[in-house]
């Protein structure tokens, strides 16, 4: 049987922007995870006389559990958008690469299983474009 345990209540909460809060235009994203967090590179990207160029000027570190969160909140804004506005067209420029199956001494079970997964979200990336 479950017991009613009270959860308290959530605190409201209260936004205030950093006295050097500023506001950066970003079209380029790395990402650096570790065991504890999740490092975002925010930049800019150019082309060059066909070469290109990514100027970095932000990194934001987060937590796995904001980027969980954030993760459902950019897919409600996404799908919100898209919902509004129709697809997003991706040019085949900037799909993501198939994923390289690992081999030799790399091939384990845990990374088998990584690659079925990134094979798996990949193919529901591409299924989506058309939908």
């Amino acid at each position: 049987m479950e017991e009613n345990i009270p959860v308290p209540p959530t605190p409201q909460a209260v936004f205030k922007r950093h006295e050097n809060f500023e506001s950066w235009y970003s079209n380029n994203v790395q990402i650096q995870p570790t065991e504890w967090d999740l490092k975002l590179f925010f930049g800019e990207m150019e082309v060059q006389d066909r070469t290109v160029f990514v100027q970095q000027h932000t990194a934001i570190v987060q937590s796995w559990l904001q980027v969980k969160i954030m993760h459902y909140f950019l897919t409600l804004q996404l799908g919100a958008y898209e919902l509004t506005h129709g697809k997003i067209p991706v040019p085949q420029s900037v799909i993501p690469a198939e994923p390289v199956p690992p081999s030799g001494d790399l091939d384990t079970p845990d990374t088998r299983m990584l690659y079925e997964y990134m094979k798996k979200v990949r193919d529901e990336f591409i299924a989506s474009l058309t939908e």
